[in-house]
């Protein structure tokens, strides 16, 4: 049997490889599976505020499924949201695109493919942007990256072609699928006032979405705050000049 003989040197070096590959691991399955919450400077993902105003948003849809329950709750609570739409989503479903708009939600860019590395950045803003304008007229304003990653030449490559990065501040952990009372909690627990609450109406089936979007709802009005969409929201900042 060959006995290897490992210098201080070489182990230490052996540890530190072995850090680094987990490390990788780590984050390359959490880009692809999660959004994580990010506060990243020149994006919007609050507004400076002290009126009890919070803003709910959507991603993922328009979806035949789940998007016409999380419309009819809307408009039996009379709350107005913001929807990050998919280009493949709302050109297969304009009619439900059609309703957003005139029910008198807000439509934001979320990308055509919902592809997290975004090497298509520019072309999947701009054919999404064209698809909602084709049946909508209406043109997209605020751009929300696939899981909230982007790198700064990212940012800067969107705010060049005139869009606003909106991000989120509370994240109701939807997408995983926790429970209804859990997404229920994570968004009446953490809200403050000038919050931007991510929900989805798309991706998956979101049953559990549309079962905690009218007690979360309640709960917010419930303690005096206001529900309105990010250009709302976004006018309502004190420290936009």
């Amino acid at each position: 049997m060959r006995i290897y003989v490992l210098t201080r040197r070489k182990l230490a070096l052996m540890i530190l490889f072995l850090i680094a590959v987990g490390g990788l691991l780590t984050i390359t399955q959490h880009s692809l599976t999660t959004p994580s919450l990010v506060r990243t400077p020149g994006t919007y993902y609050m507004a400076h505020t002290q009126e009890k105003v919070v803003a709910l948003t959507f991603d993922d849809g328009p979806d035949p499924t789940d998007t016409p329950d999380v419309l009819d709750i809307l408009k039996e609570k009379k709350v107005r949201a913001t929807f990050f739409v998919l280009g493949q989503a709302a050109q297969s479903n304009p009619s439900l695109l059609k309703r957003l708009v005139n029910e008198g939600h807000e439509i934001g860019n979320h990308s055509f493919n919902h592809d997290y590395q975004q090497r298509h950045l520019i072309e999947e803003m701009n054919q999404t942007d064209q698809e909602v304008f084709a049946v909508t007229g209406v043109h997209t304003y605020f751009y929300r990256p696939p899981g909230g990653f982007l790198s700064e030449r990212q940012l800067d490559t969107i705010k060049r072609n005139g869009q606003v990065v909106a991000l989120w501040s509370v994240d109701s952990k939807d997408w995983r699928n926790p429970g209804v009372k859990q997404i229920v909690a994570n968004v009446t627990k953490n809200v403050f006032p000038g919050a931007i609450v991510l929900m989805h109406d798309g991706g998956y089936h979101r049953i559990q979405t549309v079962k905690a979007l009218g007690p979360i709802i309640d709960s917010l009005q419930g303690s005096g705050y206001r529900l309105v969409t990010l250009s709302e929201l976004k006018t309502m900042d004190c420290e936009i000049k």
